[in-house]
């Protein structure tokens, strides 16, 4: 501190050296040498200022996940309905943890809340010499996972802006994708269980392969869309808000 009393900051001289002190202790200096704290300002550049970027000031898409606690419970019902569908004959919460490695807390609770709203049903049943409640998917349960997809679809493909599928999509280029499958292999006896693991996987890809194809189709319409949209606005004499309201409604 005595390099700090050394400068008085009445005589506007030699003002106190704000990198090396602590944020807190900012507002016990005068308000003038704020500024030099926070760094110089630099104006604005006069040609510049009527520019626009092309990209708004804020994301036009929102952000990439909501972060409440009650959407990040939708997004567990999401995932294990979505693998319980995939298991018609049901599973217990014990295999579920096993095979996909979820914490049995969470997992546990989140199970405990779709059985309560209907969405699975549980039979008591003997796994290994164990009794178990065997959950199944219900129909009520299919309907809500509809209701969780179309809602959660778009922001989960809005996270491929930050990570893209080209560079992250291959589930064969992650290491715990790997060894969940070696898991699998070192559970199997003969080659007809080798080839129908991997027949499995093959399916599918091909599924993503064909989904990838409409998404393709999809984006194209809506970008000849926006661009009948853009074209649309250059030619109008004066903005017209209403017409643009239309267009938008009427998007494909």
């Amino acid at each position: 501190m005595e390099k700090f009393r050394k400068n008085d900051p009445e005589t506007n001289e030699n003002g106190p050296d704000f990198k090396s002190f602590h944020n807190r202790d900012i507002r016990r200096f005068d308000p003038r040498f704020f500024n030099m704290y926070r760094g110089p300002s630099y104006p604005r550049n006069s040609r510049n200022k009527h520019r626009h970027n092309h990209s708004p000031p804020f994301h036009p898409f929102g952000p990439p996940l909501p972060m409440s606690r009650e959407e990040f419970k939708e997004i567990k019902h999401l995932m294990i309905l979505t693998l319980l569908s995939e298991i018609p004959e049901g599973i217990s919460g014990y295999q579920l943890q096993e095979q996909y490695k979820l914490p049995r807390g969470s997992m546990m609770r989140s199970l405990n809340e779709l059985e309560d709203n209907k969405s699975l049903s549980s039979i008591q049943d003997i796994v290994k010499g164990r009794s178990q409640k065997i959950f199944k998917i219900t129909d009520k349960g299919k309907e809500y996972l509809e209701k969780l997809k179309e809602k959660w679809t778009y922001q989960f493909l809005r996270m491929t802006d930050i990570a893209p599928m080209e560079q992250y999509g291959n589930p064969f280029g992650s290491l715990r994708f790997k060894n969940r499958l070696i898991r699998n292999l070192e559970k199997i006896e003969d080659i007809e269980d080798a080839i129908d693991i991997f027949r499995g996987y093959r399916s599918k890809f091909k599924q993503m392969y064909k989904r990838l194809e409409n998404r393709m189709e999809k984006l194209n319409k809506t970008k000849s869309y926006l661009d009948s949209i853009i074209t649309e606005i250059e030619n109008m004499d004066q903005f017209d808000l209403n017409k643009v309201k239309e267009m938008v409604d009427n998007f494909p």
